[in-house]
């Protein structure tokens, strides 16, 4: 696979997600898939931030350590990225009469790196347009050093800006076009990029989207209609979103004063009927696990969505990590059926919400939903949804006036229903009452504290779980042949088995497309839904495979503990990152290769 990095880097304030994202929206217009990727420290202004894009004409979903083109709005980029680019690379940059150190210069000039100065406030001055502009016309130079058109770049400004007025445009194309003469000024106009691959048109018409966008209009589709949340990165994106969306959906979305609030809202929409979610981070689940356990004993479906960041406390808040894993599985106080599962990208983030509800009502139970700073914020490449295939399953809710009248009050946690799930209703229908508390309670949520019922009451929760197990979908095998990706349903034999879930399942893929085994058989085993934890496949694969190996963001391999609880095989070959990055895709490769 070819791919081609582009990596703008600056203080946050600076305009440096606009360039990336402007230059993404062309490209993938163009007939490229994108990938766009952030890193930025946890301050409003300030700091050193980076908005990294891969671009190919195959699928991609992760960004690799070096890049082909360094953008640098301030000499910390200069500093601190200037290793990262590739043997005939190009740096442009903002600082003048900058000098690199002389085991920086040297290293650049091994490699052939081209290093381009542009006087953007010399430029913008010349014009007479405001210090803003500035992004344009360095998006411009941009543009150009890709091979673009000033034409296509043109248009999107017009799309952004257009509502803002004639003089605007025309400031901004004055900008464009100044962008592409300066270039012309640099090596007779022939330096550009050499590298991009042909354009494949398939990508024309996909959408660009984030994580945080995708698991938005998932929420909607599967008849969410009001989302509670208190802002915490990562999860604030989302609360952003569905927020900007509040108008045309009709959604009620509500900012509570802390999460126990949020949580708490929640839970007492879904005891109404409806359909509901909260979403936080780190810290905010950890105020929300009471919410969770009084969820479990009232049997009140209940959709918690867990954005995962690096710990403990406030750790890294604007990273990415998988720590978070034990937490969802393990939170809150008492034993009860629980789902877990994550969603891996774009297009899980969207389908996975309507499974998540559908769960929630069909068990009468808590569904905890995991992503993580990477999915949230990166920017995929996405096949327009289909918008047909998602159920709505509202388990045993029973809304019909006839069968109302015949419900008894006992018959709501009646320990003797089948798989442990009673018939529902909605408070005000007009049928037999019964007391939801956090006592525990007998059949008609009477408080009764005697062994034979507490014994009842815990064993009709828990066979809940058995039947959530025997529903949930197997963790799936993908199969690389010939640098192709194909699911395998059946339990073959293989050279490599790696194993993972969450965000890690984008950049494995990546990694193993790209696999330079010499004919060696690669699979990867992906696990969405987390808990109840299945381990069949994955001790037939394993007792097949020659190397399996757990490829985890947190320190103690936290799926390959679940395994082993569940009574799995244990995974000793581990790969674990934890600094607040995710893998990349050229790091990964590298420590895939090591032989069988």
């Amino acid at each position: 696979m070819t791919r081609v990095s582009l990596k703008v880097t600056g203080a946050q304030g600076q305009g440096v997600n606009s360039i990336g994202e402007m230059c993404a929206k062309g490209l993938k217009r163009a007939g490229y898939c994108v990938f766009g990727y952030k890193e930025y420290m946890s301050l409003i202004k300030g700091g050193h931030s980076s908005y990294q894009l891969d671009v190919a004409s195959e699928a991609i979903e992760s960004s690799e350590t070096t890049v082909d083109m360094l953008v640098c709005f301030n000499h910390h980029g200069l500093e601190r990225n200037a290793r990262e680019v590739k043997s005939g690379g190009i740096i442009l940059h903002q600082t003048p009469q900058w000098k690199f150190s002389k085991e920086v210069q040297k290293t650049l000039e091994e490699r052939g790196v081209r290093v381009v100065y542009l006087p953007s406030e010399d430029v913008i001055k010349k014009l007479k347009a405001k210090p803003i502009l500035g992004n344009v016309l360095v998006t411009s130079v941009v543009w150009a050093l890709l091979g673009r058109k000033a034409e296509e770049l043109k248009e999107l400004v017009q799309e952004q800006f257009g509502h803002k007025g004639e003089k605007v445009i025309e400031m901004n194309f004055k900008c464009i076009e100044e962008g592409f003469a300066f270039l012309q000024t640099i090596e007779n106009g022939k330096l550009k990029m050499e590298n991009l691959p042909k354009p494949n048109l398939e990508w024309k018409d996909h959408l660009l989207i984030t994580g945080s966008e995708a698991m938005g209009l998932g929420l909607i589709h599967a008849g969410c209609r009001m989302y509670c949340g208190y802002p915490m990165t990562p999860s604030s994106q989302l609360l952003s979103f569905v927020a900007d969306m509040q108008n045309k959906t009709g959604m009620v979305i509500k900012q509570a004063e802390d999460e126990i609030t949020a949580a708490q809202m929640m839970s007492g929409a879904m005891h109404m009927g409806t359909r509901a979610a909260t979403g936080t981070s780190g810290g905010g689940f950890d105020l929300m696990t009471e919410t969770v356990s009084l969820n479990a004993i009232i049997e009140n479906p209940s959709v918690f969505i867990l954005a995962q960041r690096p710990g403990p406390a406030t750790g890294l808040p604007t990273w990415t990590a998988q720590g978070d894993l034990l937490l969802a599985v393990g939170s809150a106080h008492g034993e009860f059926a629980r789902c877990v599962m994550a969603v891996s990208d774009a297009e899980d983030s969207y389908d996975l919400m309507s499974e998540a509800f559908n769960i929630a009502e069909k068990y009468q139970t808590p569904v905890i939903v995991m992503t993580d700073k990477q999915i949230a914020e990166a920017l995929f490449t996405q096949k327009p949804y289909d918008q047909k295939k998602a159920k709505i399953d509202r388990g045993n809710l029973v809304t019909d006036p006839k069968a109302l009248k015949e419900l008894k009050s006992t018959d709501r946690y009646n320990p003797t229903a089948k798989d442990g799930i009673s018939p529902r209703w909605l408070p005000g229908a007009e049928a037999a009452t019964y007391c939801a508390q956090g006592d525990e309670h007998n059949a008609d949520g009477s408080v009764d504290e005697s062994a034979k019922n507490a014994v009842e009451q815990m064993e009709k929760r828990l066979r809940k779980m058995k039947a959530l197990e025997r529903e949930i979908a197997e963790p799936v095998l993908t199969k690389i042949e010939n640098g192709k990706l194909k699911i395998e349903n059946n339990d073959v034999d293989l050279d490599l088995l790696v194993v993972s879930w969450g965000s890690n399942k984008g950049v494995i893929m990546d990694a193993l497309k790209g696999h330079k085994g010499q004919g060696r058989k690669v699979g990867y085993l992906h696990y969405t839904y987390l808990w109840p934890m299945k381990t069949e496949r994955l001790e037939k694969l394993m007792s097949k495979a020659k190397r399996t190996v757990l490829v985890e963001c947190n320190h103690g391999g936290q799926l390959g503990m679940l395994i082993q609880m569940s009574g799995g095989p244990t995974i000793k070959d581990k790969i674990l990152k934890y600094d607040g990055r995710p893998f990349f895709v050229d790091e990964l490769q590298s420590l895939l290769s090591a032989p069988c």
